[in-house]
């Protein structure tokens, strides 16, 4: 459906539409974007224009790009907080706490995001999030990979800097996707 909203903003000049048109179908795989829309009352398929099926794609590689390099940057190798309550404890696994659940973190993310493979959804803004909500909710899998928790600090630290992250992902679209970013504002 937004490849039609896409091609409506455009034929209107409602540009503002589009960053968060184009995101929502780059969530997409690259053959249901290029499939087109059929709607279900006329049977009748809207496909984007070569050119912006191209920026659509290109866009859709950004906002991947850019939760990889949230991983490597928030998540791979990161340090307990300084005000991390572990960080004192003389028992060496104790101490690791905090960074060993961001490891868990980060193997979780990597496994959800290699999800794009088997053509499940691909929502980078929510990957973001979800790396801070995979440290505070309750673990329903029955699985061993979420049992540690950050302490309180580290996992305060970390909530910064995915809110900080997020904010940088949404002031980006308009550029990933070649739409003018006062149209944005």
């Amino acid at each position: 459906m937004f490849s039609l909203v896409i091609n409506l903003a455009r034929a209107s000049s409602a540009l503002e539409l589009l960053p968060s048109a184009y995101y929502d179908l780059s969530r997409s795989s690259p053959s249901d974007c290029a499939a087109g829309y059929t709607c279900p009352a006329t049977s009748e398929t809207y496909h984007l224009s070569d050119n912006d099926l191209m920026v659509l794609l290109r866009g859709k590689e950004h906002a991947c790009r850019f939760l990889s390099t949230f991983i490597v940057r928030e998540l791979e190798g990161r340090n307990a907080s300084a005000f991390c309550e572990f960080q004192s404890d003389l028992d060496l696994s104790r101490k690791r706490t905090c960074q060993a659940a961001f490891e868990t973190v980060t193997f979780e993310i990597l496994r959800d995001v290699n999800g794009v493979v088997c053509h499940r959804s691909s929502d980078p803004l929510f990957a973001i999030m979800d790396t801070e909500m995979m440290q505070t909710r309750e673990d329903t899998s029955g699985g061993p990979y979420m049992t540690l928790r950050a302490c309180e600090a580290c996992r305060a630290e970390f909530a910064a800097a995915v809110d900080a992250s997020r904010e940088e992902f949404w002031q980006r679209l308009p550029q990933w996707f070649g739409i003018d970013p006062q149209v944005w504002a």
